[in-house]
């Protein structure tokens, strides 16, 4: 039982924009895009899935960058990749973990692309 005041259906759209966060933010775009008119809550917590997800992706093609166009370093690059991918993955799954128990998510790191209101 979950000390939630929101319907599941809620609780499972925000779940699903945070966890598709991992790999960018198309997924939680995609879940603001269709949420954000019907249900504030799931759109809010879209849009910060959303806006971890744009750091993600811009930590990751730095990382890239720095593999691709420094072969001195190329190490430190892939190294910077696999620790986003990682962190990305651990701060995903809490937040997951949060709004499934109707709790909002919050991320330490995060670049407004998408905002609320």
């Amino acid at each position: 039982m979950t000390d939630s005041t929101y319907h599941e259906h809620d609780t499972a759209m925000a779940g699903l924009a945070h966890l598709g966060a991992i790999v960018g933010p198309l997924v939680p775009l995609g879940v603001w895009l269709a949420r954000r008119r019907d249900d504030p809550w799931a759109a809010s917590q879209a849009a910060a899935a959303t806006n971890f997800g744009m750091l993600v992706l811009v930590v990751f093609a730095l990382g890239t960058a720095v593999r691709l166009f420094v072969p001195l370093v190329a190490f430190v690059g892939t190294l910077a990749q696999l620790a986003v991918l990682a962190v990305a993955a651990v701060l995903c799954v809490q937040a997951f973990r949060a709004v499934r128990r109707g709790l909002p998510a919050t991320y330490p790191y995060d670049i407004k692309v998408v905002r609320t209101a």
